[in-house]
């Protein structure tokens, strides 16, 4: 009997890989937990390539800094903050450029790290998957050409690793596109009946809290 499996995607690769101090401490637990032996955990190949160029533009230093900078500049005009307070509060804004520059240098190496994590295993595109995602293209789902490869690569990696004997298999998606019920928490049917059809638990978190009640069980939404 094969351990069961997580699948993530690149919003997992992202919340990983990010600045230390806007790093998910679930998803770090859900990698820890995988190199403890809970379960395997796989992600596509191409979400390790697309989160090099997600994080250098969410959390480029100077977009967030600069802002804070000007209002700090227009308070002290205003007689609302103190020269020495707005002195102080560039300093910490200094600071925080410099930390998040060293942090998104970094980047490159922290992908590699998790390219090659024991704990992780890395699958690249097959000709199934890209099957899968021409076929996906022709339903009615609203999605992007790069959601419909996530897609086509997460339901063709689940049906496989059923039929290598996974018990069961989970994927984490915090993007509500791929996920398969609508902000009110009602199920999306074309989502639904694929996930369904495939046997895969979706999570909207990093926490698999219930792996091991749903572990013999398929999504009935």
């Amino acid at each position: 009997m094969k351990p069961q499996a997580v699948l993530v995607e690149t919003n997992w690769v992202v919340d990983v890989i990010a600045p230390a101090h806007l790093q998910t401490p679930q998803a770090v637990q859900l990698l820890q937990r995988a190199r403890e032996g809970e379960f395997e955990l796989y992600v596509p190949a191409i979400s390790l390539t697309e989160a090099r160029e997600t994080v250098r533009r969410r959390f480029a230093p100077r977009s967030r800094s600069d802002d804070m900078r000007q209002f700090l500049r227009w308070a002290n005009a205003q007689g609302r903050v103190t020269i020495e307070d707005a002195n102080t509060a560039f300093r910490v804004l200094d600071q925080f450029d410099g930390l998040v520059g060293n942090e998104l240098a970094k980047i490159p190496e922290r992908l590699d790290n998790l390219a090659s994590d024991p704990g992780l295993k890395v699958f690249p595109l097959s000709e199934p998957m890209l099957e899968c995602q021409v076929s996906l293209g022709a339903m009615e789902l609203s999605l992007k050409p790069y959601d419909l490869a996530i897609l086509g690569a997460i339901l063709v990696k689940g049906e496989e690793l059923r039929r290598a004997g996974h018990t069961w298999v989970g994927f984490c998606e915090l993007d509500s596109d791929l996920q398969p019920w609508n902000s009110r928490g009602e199920p999306k049917p074309i989502l639904s009946e694929l996930y369904n059809n495939s046997q895969i638990w979706v999570y909207g978190d990093f926490l698999v809290e219930d792996i091991d009640t749903f572990s013999n069980n398929r999504l009935d939404n």
